[in-house]
């Protein structure tokens, strides 16, 4: 029986143990949050009162006894209706530089936390008209050029989201909005906001 016991130990040694690790997405803006992680996409809600959040479990691999891979590599892809991942300078400040797409040490047996603070203003379309929308776009006050917001049409019941530039303190942007609706009628008299600060997304439902 010793020799047989013996034998036996190495091999589950060896052998480890499967394990998983959780990836938790904090939503701390007042607007939803879309990503998707080995494949899956997801929605997370966000609240101007409380931190909502959605917890991802994945594969890790096989963690050993006295070895093994410490972290296992997940791609995600993440963004928001006034959020974007942004890079860091070397001393941890916001680069402005941003991004919707990484890669994710995930460590087995841990909870990596992702903390989803607001970066941009935003502004949401609701169509409930019974006319399709075929443009939508803005110009702000110190250029009158049109920016679109849209690559394809808004259709009777759907709505489409964008995120924009926020103003601050130092940087004032008056934004205004023209629609096209698809028997050519525009709607210009969305103008003048003044006031899409950060987290701030103004929504225009159509009629």
């Amino acid at each position: 029986m010793k020799k047989i016991f013996l034998f036996i130990l190495p091999v589950i040694i060896l052998a480890g143990c499967s394990t998983e690790g959780d990836i938790k997405i904090i939503n701390r803006t007042d607007h939803y949050l879309y990503f998707t992680i080995e494949g899956s996409d997801y929605i997370l809600a966000g609240s101007p009162d409380t931190d909502p959040s959605k917890t991802i479990t994945v594969d890790t691999g096989s963690q050993f006894l006295f070895w093994g891979d410490e972290t296992t590599k997940v791609d995600m892809t993440l963004e928001g209706e006034t959020f974007m991942m942004q890079w860091a300078n070397n001393d941890g400040s916001p680069s402005g530089d941003y991004y919707t797409e990484t890669t994710l040490n995930v460590p087995a047996n841990e909870v990596l936390k992702i903390y989803c603070e607001p970066t941009h203003a935003g502004v949401k379309l609701v169509n409930n008209s019974e006319v399709d929308v075929i443009d939508f776009s803005y110009y702000t006050d110190d250029n009158d050029s049109l920016v679109a917001l849209i690559d394809y049409p808004v259709l009777s019941g759907d709505s489409i989201w964008s995120r924009l530039k926020a103003t601050t303190a130092y940087d004032s942007i008056i934004y205004s909005f023209v629609i096209e609706y698809q028997n050519g009628w525009f709607d210009s008299s969305y103008v003048d906001y003044n006031n899409l600060t950060v987290d701030e997304q103004l929504r225009i439902e159509l009629e």
